[in-house]
């Protein structure tokens, strides 16, 4: 929203845009700030969407450092949280646009797929070894959702958790989406000589997909609908393989 150069510290994680940010000096991870390089960079305000110390919050306070909190952790938060900065950073114009133009995005595809009668379903995998998937309110649960895809991985209310081998064999998904690392390798590969994956039809199949840029899928923020077009064309690129994607309506309904 034009506001970079008020910024003096960010998160190892914050690394976007990159012109603006290899200026910028990093003051911890995320959520984990370390005290003296935050204080060393002199901020008038602190921003946070999730700090995984209470206490962090109680000592900037009593050094006069405001700490606003920003919620962005849900599909539908974004375009408010991008308003509540350029209010804050007095950039509301911009921020004002932005959050339109995302807004109107999500309610466009919200329609595109209320009308499709036929979603595959899909399991969200960011790890290969240990499985760990989404749960129904996490961002990317939300955003696969609204690409045309059912989350296998949403009759849980937790944001991520580990699943096993069997209950993968019993849910037998239609699609794995890899959102991790794959090095540049195909992810059929990771999975088709492994025992137990190699049974699911995802795998026999060939239905298993990544994403070219994994931060701006898995990420809530301003590129939000960017992600979603990645989602879409993953979908897609199965669907245009796979003319007859199995659907199973009782599970549909209970995710």
């Amino acid at each position: 929203m034009g506001a970079g150069d008020l910024l003096v510290g960010r998160t190892e994680s914050c690394d976007y845009p990159t012109n603006i940010v290899r200026s910028v000096p990093v003051i911890g991870g995320f959520g984990t700030p370390a005290i003296e390089p935050l204080l060393a960079a002199r901020p008038t305000h602190v921003l946070e969407t999730v700090l995984a110390d209470p206490e962090i919050i109680r000592r900037l306070q009593a050094l006069h450092i405001p700490v606003v909190h920003v919620p962005c952790t849900r599909l539908d938060e974004i375009p408010d949280a991008l308003r509540q900065l350029g209010t804050l950073s007095g950039h509301t114009a911009e921020a004002d646009s932005l959050a339109a133009t995302i807004r109107t995005g999500i309610e466009a595809a919200r329609l595109e797929t209320a009308s499709r009668s036929r979603r595959p379903r899909v399991l969200l995998l960011f790890a290969p070894d240990t499985p760990i998937t989404a749960g129904r309110n996490a961002f990317i649960s939300e955003l696969l959702e609204l690409a045309g895809g059912i989350n296998i991985g949403g009759t849980s209310l937790a944001d991520y958790y580990h699943v096993s081998l069997e209950w993968l064999i019993t849910q037998n998904p239609d699609i794995i989406l890899c959102l991790f690392e794959t090095s540049g390798r195909d992810p059929v590969s990771l999975f088709s000589s492994q025992t137990g994956w190699s049974a699911l039809n995802a795998v026999r199949e060939r239905r298993v997909y990544t994403v070219p840029d994994l931060s701006t899928a898995c990420r809530p923020g301003p590129r939000v609908l960017e992600g979603l077009a990645q989602l879409k064309q993953a979908l897609q690129l199965d669907s245009s393989r796979h003319k007859t994607t199995r659907v199973d309506p009782s599970r549909s309904e209970s995710n």
